[in-house]
């Protein structure tokens, strides 16, 4: 009785951890941009604002406006204020297709990175043949495509795998014992009914 009880309690707890897993391995993610996704502008904006959906490393955040000569509007470096990443624009910006092309580090040190086009004027969405990753020195993620806002650099895939391996392995433990225990108490019946 003892050890259908324990075995219970670890399966109970393996599928705890299957259903926490997901939770556990959750980065953070872009909720929403000015400019937002193919925004259209009369004028051109003054800044780039980015609002992720928790806290994003200061160490990491780069921001390039480029045109389709590549030529980069962004003035200085990107200013993070816990879960909001902001960049200032060289004024002038002329009539042009643009991209946002972001990269930063969220809170658990997993890169992320996107990309935002939006236009100014009566312009033409830029077509790019490829984008230039964003300069940085402390991720090797590269951006998604231009249809995308955002692409995860990995998903921690590896870890996740190992734990949900290793929660299968319990409960498969688990389900054997359960499955021993009852076929030795049921032998067991049947002996004592026979000697009877």
């Amino acid at each position: 009785m003892r050890i259908a009880r324990v075995s219970s309690a670890a399966a109970l707890a393996a599928l705890l951890v299957l259903a926490s897993a997901p939770a556990a391995f959750a980065h953070e993610e872009l909720i929403s941009s000015t400019p937002a996704v193919g925004q259209e502008f009369e004028t051109a904006p003054e800044t780039v604002t980015l609002r992720f959906s928790a806290e994003v490393m200061t160490m990491g955040a780069a921001i390039v406006v480029v045109d389709a000569d590549g030529t980069d509007w962004v003035v200085d470096e990107p200013v993070v204020d816990y879960s909001e990443v902001i960049a200032t624009l060289e004024p002038g910006m002329p009539e042009a297709g643009y991209e946002v092309r972001w990269r930063v580090v969220s809170s658990d040190g997993h890169p992320i990175s996107g990309i935002i086009p939006f236009t100014v004027g009566d312009a033409e969405p830029l077509v790019r043949e490829s984008a230039a990753p964003v300069a940085q020195e402390s991720t090797t993620a590269e951006p998604g495509s231009a249809e995308e806002e955002q692409s995860t650099a990995g998903d921690g895939g590896v870890p996740r795998a190992l734990l949900i391996g290793g929660a299968a392995a319990v409960i498969a433990a688990a389900a054997f014992t359960l499955f021993s225990v009852t076929r030795r108490r049921a032998q067991r019946t049947d002996t004592e009914t026979t000697d009877a």
